[in-house]
């Protein structure tokens, strides 16, 4: 009877300290990852208003992209996030950098790192947080210069253009690949040089403060004359439609090296851009060509006859006009 009551005791005690041992083991788990029975939110009170690459995460990388978002202003040296693979980081990190104008301080590196059930991530940043404070105070004052400047805040097809011929008449297309800031609304704002991933950037910047949603899409674009190769425009939503909007594009060049100033590629299409652009990383859906620049003021012409001279001649009339006027003031 001692026996089987010394044996019946062994098993009592092996099986509490069994059930001790997974409850510590689940306690040490749920708090190295606190987020795995939470539902992400995303986040309303830093970074953009508009965050449309966080919405085709997973649950654990939205987790991940609000941690790193939450922090990344106060330029630290690791940032804790829930257990994500590289592959995983990767998309959290793409997606922060597209949404995310103002996150122009940031490299183009984000390295993991697990230790004893913790996963951190380290972010490359460009510049100091001196720097950083300084470079945010002058594009603030950059942005909301041109933002006082608006003729029409309320119109938001008026305020699309005002801040897409901003871009173009105070920014000149420049790559140097080994630094960030032509890729960046700074560059774009501040410095008035850029790629077309500053152009777009800054594009989406003084959107957001506006109130406009927008995004910056990525793909490839090529011309007859030119080799496919990358490239970042914008997606605009304007009176309930989305629309492509290109400002790199049009801020072109003549053969003189003149810069010049189009709309060819304000407010397309899918269609109409689908020509010269390709290989959207985000499918907006953009049908609508209500808010097309060309149609929009009457410009754009479906066919042409007799009785479209009139109309056209008008047009003619009252473009040499205003370059007239233009010269002679």
């Amino acid at each position: 009877m001692k026996k089987f009551l010394s044996f019946l005791l062994k098993v009592i005690i092996c099986v509490l300290a069994l059930y001790i041992g997974v409850y510590i083991g689940n306690a040490i788990l749920n708090a190295s990852n606190p987020w795995d029975n939470a539902e992400p939110v995303e986040l309303t009170d830093v970074g953009s208003p508009y965050k449309f690459y966080y919405s085709e995460l997973s649950d654990p990388e939205k987790h991940a992209y609000n941690e790193i978002l939450s922090n990344v202003y106060d330029l630290p040296e690791s940032i804790r996030i829930p257990a994500i693979d590289g592959e995983q980081l990767n998309r959290v990190f793409t997606a922060l950098l597209c949404d995310n104008p103002d996150l122009f301080f940031v490299g183009r590196k984000c390295t993991l790192s697990s230790k004893m059930l913790v996963t951190t991530c380290s972010v490359e940043y460009t510049l100091t947080k001196e720097e950083y404070a300084e470079q945010k105070a002058l594009l603030e004052k950059k942005c909301a210069g041109m933002i006082a400047s608006l003729t029409a805040p309320d119109d938001e097809w008026q305020t699309e253009l005002e801040i897409h011929d901003y871009i173009i008449e105070n920014c000149e297309y420049k790559i140097v690949e080994s630094e960030l800031v032509y890729s960046s609304a700074y560059g774009a704002i501040v410095n008035g040089e850029a790629a077309c991933e500053g152009y777009s950037k800054a594009a989406k910047l003084l959107f957001d403060m506006v109130g406009i949603e927008s995004a910056v899409v990525s793909g490839s674009s090529s011309t007859p004359e030119t080799e496919e190769g990358p490239h970042m425009w914008n997606a605009v939503k304007i009176n309930g439609d989305f629309y492509h909007l290109d400002c790199t594009w049009d801020d072109p060049v003549n053969e003189n090296g003149v810069p010049i100033k189009t709309y060819s590629y304000f407010n397309v299409s899918d269609d109409m851009i689908a020509d010269t652009h390709s290989g959207f990383s985000y499918d907006f859906g953009c049908t609508a060509t209500e808010a097309n620049y060309y149609e929009k003021t009457g410009r754009y012409f479906t066919s042409y006859d007799r009785s479209d001279e009139k109309r056209l001649a008008a047009l003619l009339a009252k473009a040499i006009g205003k370059q007239l006027y233009c010269v002679h003031v």
